[in-house]
């Protein structure tokens, strides 16, 4: 795990661009311009194109303008529990996010490519395939746009943000903990396949 392939690819926009995409109002693309989508080593270009198309029509529904220039990061579920384990995260959970690099990491399983993974999730999280996937999203929302360490409150934000309302960020009184970020994961780095 010490050594991970980096594949870049780069595309015209208009390449590989489907109906809906090219429909899409001006205003969506110029927010989702700003947002940076990356696959871990070990997906292939193809799945990774599918995840992120997945991923940025949940995020179309919600502010992420607020978040400015982020990053949001795939990874193969065979590598996400000995990940969170080293950063000392919930191996249970599907999604974390690091402040300060910006970032925000989510699970392949999401995407339903693990059967026995997205089972486990299913039945951790008591919800159903899309349904966890908005979830996991909404609230590391919570926990991105306010800044917010405490999974309570981003817990809440997230809600809210699923009922259509967007709240206000309060302030924690907890300390700021320390910030997982990539330089964190020992050489570990998402690989530079995006999707247009």
């Amino acid at each position: 795990m010490s050594c991970c392939l980096i594949v870049s690819v780069w595309m015209l926009p208009a390449m590989g661009q489907t109906a809906e995409e090219i429909a899409r109002p001006e205003t969506e693309r110029a927010i989702l311009s700003s947002q940076e989508f990356h696959c871990h080593t070990g997906y292939s270009l193809a799945q990774c194109q599918k995840d992120i198309r997945e991923l940025k029509k949940v995020l179309a529904h919600y502010p992420i303008e607020g978040l400015g220039h982020w990053t949001w990061v795939l990874v193969r579920s065979q590598d996400w529990k000995p990940i969170s384990q080293m950063l000392r995260l919930n191996p249970d959970s599907p999604a974390f996010t690091a402040f300060e690099p910006r970032e925000t990491f989510l699970e392949e399983a999401l995407f339903l490519h693990d059967p026995l993974r997205t089972a486990e999730l299913m039945e951790e999280w008591q919800r159903s395939m899309p349904k966890l996937l908005e979830l996991a999203v909404t609230h590391e929302l919570g926990h991105a746009l306010c800044e917010e360490p405490k999974e309570t409150a981003a817990d809440h934000f997230g809600e809210e943000l699923r009922k259509g309302r967007l709240m206000r960020c309060r302030i924690s009184m907890e300390p700021k903990r320390k910030r997982v970020g990539t330089a964190d994961l020992h050489g570990l780095k998402p690989n530079a396949l995006r999707a247009p």
